[in-house]
């Protein structure tokens, strides 16, 4: 009976082939692609072939074409439990993977009436923070809280920690409950210039309410997350 791998198209053949390649650590993430006449040679295939198989891999996110010096494996997807209260820091630290929180701006007395009447705040303190993987750019968010009622938390998100472990830490609380509303879009010029993705690369926009065991609002969250680095899953 024929393979039926045989009968896939030619650069779908080859796309699985560097994909098998890329899983099994023959293209370790983070190194480049040998190049083009290497492939052609070691896959058997025209230029054309090649190229549409690397370019579908690069769609999918599993590969970055940077220009004048090639084509990098990019990280598999993050796995994330879209019920689970685990902070970003908390989440990558399971992965075994190290969680970087870059200040991008900050605004004391931020004006934002209706997000200060969500979080039930006398004032609000914005952050707008890039969360990144290994060094790598994975997330814009815009983080809000009360200062006045989490005045010990400032300064250690400002210097770039984890809010939730700030909140645990220095002000004794555990986020119980969280609301999350998802939608996917596609970045605006900023986001795609912070986050390094295209302008037709897809992305998780969500807004995330975490609160106490009194149900009190704790933080609003907005996230910007490039749909090809991140796998979400339910739990019931």
């Amino acid at each position: 009976m024929e393979d039926q791998a045989d009968l896939l198209p030619l650069y779908e053949q080859v796309r699985r082939s560097i994909l098998a390649g890329i899983e099994s650590g023959q293209f370790a993430e983070g190194s480049f692609l040998p190049a083009e006449p290497e492939l052609m040679s070691l896959y058997g295939v025209s230029r054309i072939t090649l190229r549409r198989a690397i370019g579908d891999l690069c769609a999918d996110g599993r590969l970055q074409r940077q220009q004048g010096r090639g084509t990098v494996v990019m990280p598999g997807k993050v796995r994330q439990t879209l019920v689970s209260l685990s902070g970003f820091s908390e989440t990558m630290d399971g992965l075994g993977r190290k969680a970087g929180h870059r200040i991008l701006s900050r605004e004391d007395d931020a004006a934002a009436p209706a997000i200060r009447d969500r979080l039930q705040a006398e004032a609000l303190i914005r952050f707008d923070r890039l969360l990144e993987d290994d060094g790598r750019p994975m997330t814009l968010e815009t983080l809000w809280f009360d200062p006045t009622r989490f005045p010990k938390v400032v300064e250690p998100v400002a210097a770039g920690g984890s809010f939730f472990a700030a909140l645990r830490d220095k002000a004794g609380i555990v986020p119980s409950h969280a609301e999350r509303q998802i939608d996917v879009g596609f970045p605006s010029a900023e986001e795609r210039g912070i986050l390094a993705i295209t302008a037709t690369q897809p992305v998780y926009r969500i807004e995330k309410i975490v609160t106490d065991a009194q149900g009190h609002p704790l933080a609003l969250s907005q996230l910007v997350t490039p749909s090809h680095l991140v796998t979400y899953t339910i739990k019931t």
